[in-house]
Parts: C-alpha cells; structure tokens; sequence
C-alpha cells in the first residue's frame, strides 16, 4: 500500500508514559456488546527509532463489515486489529505524526477514540491546499505540482476535476478552478528534488486532511523528513 503519515495537531498528551493507555469503546457485533480498545505505549522497535521524535505504538480495533460463514454461523462484521506507529517531536507538542500502511481513516478512528476516551488529545490538520500551492511557488523551488483534484465546482455539467501534468498550477484551467466560488482543492501531488532517490527526486501527495500519501515503501525516517519539509511550508506567512 506504500507509506502514509497523517498530520495531527496535538491538544493533550501526558507528561510521561510509563505504560499502556487504552480507549474502550463498546460495539455491537452480532447483536453481543463487544469492547473495542486501542492501545497506546512507547515503542521498543529499534528500526523505529528517529533523532529528536518520541516513538509510540498504536493497536486499535475496528469493527470492520465484512460477509462470511463460521461454520453454520453466517456473519457480517467483525474486529479487526490495525498496528502503526506514532511520531512526537521531542521538543514540539503542537503535533504528533502517524506512519504506516493503513489508510488514515483508521489512524483518525484511533486517535479520535483516544481523545474521546483519554489524555491523548489530537485532531487531524486541516490544510488549505489552494493558499499551500502558492507558498510553493514563492518558498519551495525544490517542489513542483504534477496534479490537483478540484471538488465542489458547481459548474454546469461540472463538480469534480483532476488535472494532471508537470507544473500544473500554472496553467489556466488551474487559474479557472481555484478562483470559481465554493471550490475545493483536495488532494495535490508534489514532485519534491531529493539527490537519495535514483531519479533524483520524489513523488507524494498531500491531502486537505493532512495526510501525506507515498506509493513506494518510505522509512520512517525518510518520511518524517519530508512532512517536516511540507510543515515548515504550511506555516509560512
């Protein structure tokens, strides 16, 4: 599925964690009340360990639908168990980052339980992705936009568009959609330089939620890099 790491602004977190933090929930599976927890705790893997970042792991149950047979039993939902790991910069708590395979609608699931449930308190970054290509423009020479799905046009015969193709904010379609009233620039995909990939560079998108997509399988270390490099530009003036 590649790397993905969600962008989460950090509201509360606890001074130090010495052992396992659990958000339950109740779900009905089956007609039976069933708990659903996700577990926070540090991290003991050593592949995972990145300078100046707290590393944390999650597992969280999700009741997931799905059709099957047990047996005679017929079924269709179960409690699946996502893993992934949680980033905290160590000397920042306006954010935590969450990296794995998983899509972020599962990462969102368990840190929102956490919130509800704990003191571990976060809620997704929501990025304006139309003012974040400009910044581009002005402070990233080292990025380029190759594609940019435009939602909520409201034009005749016309809601939704993806355009393609090297610097394509710079065309006038681009122009068009960005300034047609009540639009909403969703995703877009930078093409960032980077001497450590054979090409020379690398290709991520970015979503209005904050989270930054990969198609080839990123270290942790590598993609922290990259969201940093993406942050600091999100919070230029």
């Amino acid at each position: 599925m590649g790397t993905i790491l969600t962008i989460n602004t950090l509201n509360e977190f606890p001074k130090k964690i010495d052992t396992t933090i659990v958000g339950r929930e109740e779900n009905t599976i089956e007609g039976l009340k069933t708990p659903a927890e996700t577990k926070f705790f540090k991290s003991t893997k050593k592949d995972l360990i990145v300078k100046n970042y707290e590393t944390f792991q999650i597992e969280h149950y999700q009741r997931f639908s799905v059709e099957g047979k047990l047996g005679t039993k017929e079924f269709n939902t179960i409690m699946r168990l996502y893993k992934f790991s949680v980033f905290k910069p160590s000397k920042n708590d306006n954010y935590i980052y969450t990296f794995g395979g998983h899509k972020a609608d599962n990462t969102h699931s368990a840190l929102s339980r956490l919130s509800k449930k704990t003191g571990i308190k976060s809620t997704p970054l929501t990025v304006n992705l139309i003012d974040t290509v400009e910044k581009i423009l002005k402070y990233a020479p080292d990025i380029r936009i190759t594609s940019g799905w435009f939602s909520n046009l409201g034009l005749t015969n016309l809601n939704n568009v993806l355009l393609q193709g090297d610097q394509v904010n710079l065309g006038p379609e681009w122009e068009k959609f960005k300034k047609t009233k009540g639009a909403a620039l969703s995703n877009i995909e930078l093409l960032i330089d980077d001497s450590e990939f054979p090409d020379g560079y690398i290709k991520v998108s970015l979503s209005q939620r904050g989270v930054i997509f990969c198609r080839r399988k990123l270290s942790a270390e590598k993609t922290l890099e990259i969201a940093n490099k993406v942050q600091k530009i999100l919070n230029r003036k």
